[in-house]
């Protein structure tokens, strides 16, 4: 499916900054954290944003707003 819309340098930046991003986090390999994660990174990517700084702010946004949503209000 990723495959399929981008190029292989772009999957090798996505997959380099999910690692990035969730490498060293309590809850780094987490299913649900990681989804989460790359779901952003992939939506910064099909908006033509592909570098990887671009990539790994993605998903350090995602991983800001996923322990948001966490913690109590």
């Amino acid at each position: 499916m990723i495959s399929e819309h981008f190029d292989t340098r772009t999957r090798i930046n996505m997959k380099l900054a999910l690692d990035r991003v969730c490498r060293d986090r309590p809850d780094g390999e987490a299913h649900g954290f990681r989804r989460s994660v790359a779901e952003n990174i992939i939506r910064c990517a099909l908006a033509g944003r592909t570098g990887i700084g671009q990539l790994v702010d993605a998903g350090e946004r995602a991983m800001i707003r996923t322990h948001a949503e966490r913690e109590p209000a």
